[in-house]
C-alpha cells in the first residue's frame, strides 16, 4: 500500500508538482491498495497508471477504471467522463511521476533486502523459486506476475510494507543501459541474481553480446556489501564476478561453484534428484520441477537461501516444495489420454530446446509419441528466421511431430525437416500474428487435428512467446 502523499512528496518540485482534479478535497493519507497500469487488472482501491503505450492510450480507460473501483488515476490530462469525487493526479510525465513515487516509498524501506533478478531465460520461476525459498526464513515480497520492467518494477516497489524483510524484484531490459536507468531513477537492488544470458530480444540488443552487457549491469550497481549470484554454468554469466565489487555467489553444476549439485539422478520431466553442496555441508534433495533447468532455478533460490544464511536443511526443504509456475511447464491431461505439458507463457530458442530435451529423455511413457505446438517466437528482429530455423532444427531429434502456428513459425518447420524430420510429421497453420481472430482460427485448426491424431501416453508441448496467447489452445484441446 501507499498514500497520496507518497505521490506528492516524490513529486515535489515545481516542474513535476501534480495537480489534483477533484470536486472534494483530497485527504493526503488516502491509501492505494495497489496500482496498475491495466484497466482490466484495478480492483476497488487501486490508482490506475494512464500511460501512453505504442498501442494503446490508457487515458482512455480512465472511465473504466473508476467504475472498477479505482480511488485515482495517474494522468497527464483529465477526462471528463469519471465521477465527480474521483480523483486525477495530473502530471507532467506520467513515468518519471511513477518512478519518483516508487523511490519515495522505497528510501523509507530501510530494512527490506531488495533482490533483483534478470536474464534471457528463467527468470519468472526463478523469481518465484527464490520468493518461496526466502519465505520459509521472513516475510517476502515478489514481483506480481512478470512486471519487470518501466512500468513494473516501480509498480512492485510501491507494495512494498514494513513486514517485508525481502523483496524479490523481476527486472528485464529490452536495450543497454535500461537496467542502469532503473536502478538510478527507482532503486538498485542489494543483491542480484543473473540466470542465463541467450538470445532473447535480439531485434533490441542486436548481439548476445550486447544481452551480456546489458544483463551485467544489476551487477555493476552493487555494493561492495551486496551479492552478486551467478550462474556459474553460463560462461557470459560468469565471468560478470569481474564486474561487480559485491561479494560472489555461483551457483551451478561446474565444480566451481559455491553452490553445486552434484549426483543428479531422477526423471528429467518429472523432476531431478540431486546432492545439493554449500562449502563443507550436503543435502539430498529430490524436485518436482521439469528439465535440467528446474535444477538450475533451484539452485539459484538455494544461493540465494544461503546469502540469507537459512540451513541448509531449510532450503532443501523448501526447494522440495516449489512446483511449476502456472503456464511454466505444468503437466496436464490432454487429449485421449495424452500428456499435455503447457509452457505456454513465454518461449525463445533456448528455452523450447530445454523442455524438448526433457520430452525426449525422460523415462516415463516410453511408447508415447513426442509432439510440439510452438507458436512464434518474438522480439528476433532480422534474426527471426535463423533462430526459427536453428530452433527445428534441433527438435529434429528430440521431437516426432511439430505444429507450427503464425507466421515465422513456418521456419520451424523448415528447419525440422532440413535437419531430417519427415515432411509429414510436420504441419504448420499459418497467421497473421497481429489479427487475433485469424490466430485463434488457426489455432482451432491445430488443436482439432490434436484431438483426431493424439494417443494415449503421447507427450505434447504448448509453448510460444507471451503475445501468441498459446495459453488460449487449453480451452480447444
Amino acid at each position: 500500500m501507499f498514500t497520496l502523499n507518497d505521490i506528492l512528496q516524490g513529486n515535489a518540485d515545481d516542474v513535476a508538482r501534480p495537480n489534483l482534479l477533484s470536486s472534494t478535497s483530497p485527504d493526503p493519507e488516502l491509501v492505494f491498495r495497489s496500482a496498475h497500469h491495466d484497466s482490466r487488472q484495478i480492483e476497488p482501491g487501486d490508482l490506475f497508471i494512464a500511460r501512453k503505450g505504442a498501442n494503446s492510450d490508457g487515458h482512455h480507460f480512465i472511465p473504466a477504471a473508476a467504475r472498477a473501483g479505482a480511488l485515482a488515476a495517474l494522468c497527464s490530462t483529465p477526462v471528463n467522463d469519471v465521477p465527480p469525487d474521483f480523483l486525477q493526479i495530473i502530471v507532467p510525465d506520467i513515468l518519471t511521476a511513477l518512478h519518483a513515487t516508487a523511490r519515495a516509498r522505497t528510501q523509507r524501506q530501510k530494512d527490506t533486502i531488495r533482490i533483483g533478478i534478470t536474464g534471457s531465460n528463467g527468470k519468472t520461476s526463478t523469481k518465484d523459486a527464490v520468493a518461496a525459498v526466502l519465505s520459509h526464513k521472513a516475510s517476502t515480497l515478489k514481483t506480481y506476475a512478470s512486471y519487470n520492467h518501466e512500468l513494473g518494477y516501480p509498480i512492485t516497489l510501491l507494495r512494498l510494507e514494513p513486514q517485508y524483510r525481502y523483496a524479490v524484484l523481476e527486472m528485464g531490459a529490452q536495450y543497454v543501459g535500461e537496467l542502469t536507468w532503473l536502478c538510478n531513477s527507482i532503486a538498485s537492488p542489494h543483491w542480484s541474481i543473473i540466470t542465463t544470458v541467450g538470445a532473447a530480444h535480439l531485434e533490441y540488443f542486436g548481439t548476445q553480446e550486447r544481452v551480456a552487457i546489458a544483463k551485467s549491469e544489476l551487477v555493476r550497481v552493487l555494493t561492495p556489501d551486496g551479492f552478486a549470484i551467478l550462474n556459474y554454468d553460463d560462461e557470459l554469466v560468469r565471468t560478470m564476478a569481474a564486474k561487480t565489487q559485491a561479494r560472489i555467489l555461483s551457483y551451478g553444476t561446474g565444480e566451481g561453484a559455491t553452490v553445486r549439485a552434484s549426483n543428479i539422478g531422477g526423471d528429467t520431466l518429472f523432476g531431478h534428484s540431486f546432492t545439493l553442496h554449500y562449502h563443507d555441508q550436503q543435502r539430498p534433495v529430490q524436485l518436482r520441477l521439469p528439465g535440467k533447468h528446474g535444477i538450475t532455478i533451484a539452485l539459484a533460490a538455494a544461493a540465494a537461501g544461503c546469502a540469507a544464511e537459512m540451513s541448509l536443511d531449510d532450503i532443501a526443504s523448501a526447494l522440495e516444495d516449489l512446483l511449476p509456475a502456472p503456464g511454466r511447464c505444468e503437466i496436464k491431461t490432454g487429449p485421449n489420454n495424452s500428456i499435455l505439458i503447457d509452457d505456454s507463457y513465454n518461449a525463445n530458442r533456448q528455452s523450447i530446446l530445454a523442455i524438448t530435451s526433457a520430452m525426449h529423455n525422460t523415462s516415463h511413457y516410453p511408447n508415447g509419441k513426442r509432439w510440439a505446438i510452438l507458436g512464434d517466437i518474438f522480439q528476433l528482429g532480422t534474426y527471426a528466421r535463423a533462430e526459427h530455423s536453428m530452433c527445428g532444427s534441433s527438435l529434429a531429434g528430440r521431437v516426432d511431430y511439430l505444429i507450427a502456428i503464425g507466421d515465422q513459425a513456418r521456419f520451424y518447420v523448415e528447419g525440422a525437416i532440413a535437419a531430417g524430420m519427415p515432411e509429414k510429421h510436420t504441419y504448420y497453420f499459418s497467421a497473421d500474428v497481429n489479427n487475433s481472430a485469424e490466430l485463434e482460427t488457426a489455432k482451432r485448426a491445430a488443436a482439432d487435428l490434436l484431438k483426431h491424431e493424439l494417443r494415449p501416453d503421447d507427450l505434447v508441448l504448448l509453448k510460444g512467446s507471451r503475445g501468441m496467447q498459446m495459453e488460449t489452445m487449453l480451452a480447444m484441446l
